[in-house]
Order: C-alpha cells, then structure tokens, then sequence
C-alpha cells in the first residue's frame, strides 16, 4: 500500500507536525510494506531529526496561511497544489490530508482527480473555523461530505464538529476518533545536556505557543496566587513567542505579581531540552481556553509527554483535554477559571506524595497509548476504506 500525506509541518515545535512524524513512523513499522511519500508545505518549520531519510519529501503544498489568502491568490494555489497533488496521487493508493482545511480540500480534488479514496484528520480549531467561516463554509462543507473517512483525534474534537455542522444545517461526515498518542521510550530516556537555567530549581512547567486559546493567562493567574506561599518555585513556558499584546499581558501577570523574575518565557528549545524539562518540573500545568476567535484545543499531546515523563498533570474541561486527562487519576480536569486551577496546583504543591502518585499512573495511562494502537486503528481504517472501494 502506498498512501501520500499532506502535512504543512514535519516539525517537533507544533502539534501536527508531531502528530504526522509519529503517525507515519508508527504506521510503517506496523506495516513495513507501507510507501510513505510526504507533500509539505512552503515555508514549513524546521523538520524533524526522527524523520527517517528514507520519506520522500516533496515541498508542493501553500503555506499555513492558505486558509486567509486573499481570493484571487487562493484559488491559483488551489489550483497549482492540487495539480502537484494529482501528479503524485495517481500513483498511490490513498491519500491523507493530515493538516486541516484548506489543505484537506487540496488532498481531497488532487485524489478525485487520481481516482483514489482520501482521509482527512480533523485536529480542532482549524477543522471547525471554517464551517463557521461566512467566505469558506460552503467549500468547507462540501469537502467535509466527501471525504471517505474523517479522523477526529479526540471525542471532543468530534462533538465539537458535529454540534457546529448540526445548527448549520451541514450533512455530518464520515467521523471516525482515534485519539492522540504518545512514544513513550524517548520521554523516559535520561536527557545528556550542559547546564540548563532551569537545573537545580523548584519549578512548574506550561508547553505551548504565547496565543490566546493555549491558556497561558488562566495558568500564570493561577500559578502566582500559590507561588505567593512558595517563595522558591519558578514557571517556564516552552512554546514559540508571540510578541505581540498576549504575550505582555502574561508578562504584566508576572510583574504585578512581583514574580517577573521568577516566570521563565523560553521560547521554542529543542526536544532534548523540552524532555529534560517535563522530566525534571513537580506539575505539568497547561489550561486551554475557548479563545475570543473560537479557537480551542483539540487535544493536547503534551499532556501524554508529560504523564510519560511521571508528572502530574493540570488540564481544563471544556478541551481536548478532557480526552488526554483521567480525571484525579492522572492529573486534575479544572473549571477554565482561576479558582479551580489554583485550587489544584496549590493541592499538588503542597502534596508530593499526591503529585508522585499521580505521576506514576499517569505513567502507566502513557505506556497503554502508544502510537502503535493508533497507527493500528488507522491502517485499520485503510483497508476497510480501500475493500469497500474495489
């Protein structure tokens, strides 16, 4: 079986981009006869070292921002990529768009064009957005009914879409969950660096970019209250940096705590860096909101990083988290409000008992969702999709 993704990231500083490399290292080695060919995006981040030399890469695909092109400009992408598409599509089996609309419709025309079956992961915000989108529900939609089968990464991905296509009026489509996973050998290998800042201190760790629907301001609002009886603990956030007026009001949290110097903005780092963190923090505390554009988080592969590495975990309802959290098993599910989250951190603070524990069987919970049972669930979805199409 040869199958083509479409990937705008084979990177490991963004979601999809994870999710794409272990997926298809996963998948390979669950099927060795698998053909991978990848078709990238312009101006994608910084590929993976795991990535095998053996994938044909092919940089074909519009940027990220293809979704808010102007229309004129759109449509010529459209056009070009699907082509590009097409091209490699005829020559394989299936396809799988694994970066969401418009990318997905882009995988879609190109395997219309080759005659061949095309899958779609649905991640979250961006697989939502544009149904509500006045310029491109229509294409969206249209899109959405045609694909011969739609992974939705968590059950609340999958709720969210089929609530928002149900008060449209849109035909739900071909959903399948198959949650997010995580590889647990890497996350619990000793990490071999230098010196770090965060080496010798008591600190708490967030992961992910300075933007509104990643819940830093919840966290920080949060974290200050309890850090006022723990003079000693620091915060580090990992996670490309906005600098834009998000990102100040996290700074300003901090500052007018007195705690500037406490709160540690690292930035993206390497993954070697990222393990050594999420080995060595007490609490792993990441609290997504529903932003003010409607984003949110789909799922949250950090929360798995995190529980391999043995660490409690902080999440919120109302997310993917509700999906990659076991709710005062492996961590706490939180209200999206302050007092919740406070009410949790300062628990596990004052707790290491509790925070070991929790850690431990969050561990475990890692160890049982492992990108082997999604590629799997995956390949299972293949054949079931390529039977049905002979």
């Amino acid at each position: 079986m040869k199958v083509v993704f479409l990937t705008d990231s084979l990177s490991d500083l963004d979601g999809v981009g994870r999710y794409a490399v272990c997926l298809l290292k996963a998948l390979q080695a669950r099927d060795p006869e698998l053909e991978v060919q990848v078709l990238l995006a312009r101006k994608h981040r910084p590929t993976s070292e795991s990535v095998p030399p053996s994938w044909p890469v092919e940089v074909v695909l519009p940027p990220d921002y293809f979704f808010y092109m102007s229309p004129l400009r759109f449509w010529v992408s459209l056009v070009q990529s699907t082509w590009r598409t097409w091209r490699v599509a005829r020559r394989a089996d299936l396809v799988h768009a694994i970066k969401d609309y418009p990318h997905n419709l882009v995988g879609l025309l190109g395997a219309r064009l080759a005659g061949v079956p095309c899958v779609a992961t649905a991640h979250g915000t961006y697989t939502v957005q544009p149904v509500l989108d006045q310029r491109h529900r229509r294409l969206a939609a249209w899109a959405y009914r045609r694909f011969d089968g739609m992974i939705t990464v968590s059950a609340y991905t999958a709720r969210r879409l089929a609530d928002v296509l149900e008060t449209t009026g849109i035909e739900l489509p071909r959903m399948r969950t198959i949650p997010n996973c995580v590889e647990v050998e890497p996350l619990e290998a000793e990490q071999h660096l230098g010196a770090r800042p965060w080496h010798g201190l008591r600190f708490t760790l967030g992961v992910g970019e300075t933007k509104e629907r990643k819940g830093h301001h919840l966290a920080l609002a949060a974290w200050v209250q309890v850090a006022a009886d723990h003079p000693d603990l620091h915060h580090f956030i990992v996670g490309r940096l906005s600098e834009d007026d998000y990102e100040q009001r996290l700074r300003s949290i901090a500052a007018e705590a007195g705690m500037a110097d406490r709160v540690h903005f690292l930035g993206n780092i390497t993954e070697a860096e990222k393990i050594d963190l999420q080995q060595r923090c007490e609490v792993f505390v990441h609290t997504p909101v529903t932003a003010s554009d409607g984003g949110f988080e789909g799922f949250g592969i950090v929360y798995l990083e995190a529980s391999a590495c043995g660490k409690p975990v902080i999440g919120t309802l109302e997310c993917g988290a509700e999906d990659a959290i076991v709710d005062r098993v492996t961590g706490y599910l939180c209200e999206p409000e302050v007092e919740s989250v406070r009410d949790a951190l300062e628990r596990l603070i004052a707790d290491p008992v509790l925070g070991a524990r929790l850690g431990a069987q969050g561990r475990a919970h890692a160890r049982s969702n492992t990108w082997a049972r999604n590629a799997d669930a995956v390949l299972a979805l293949y054949r079931e999709i390529l039977k049905v199409g002979r």
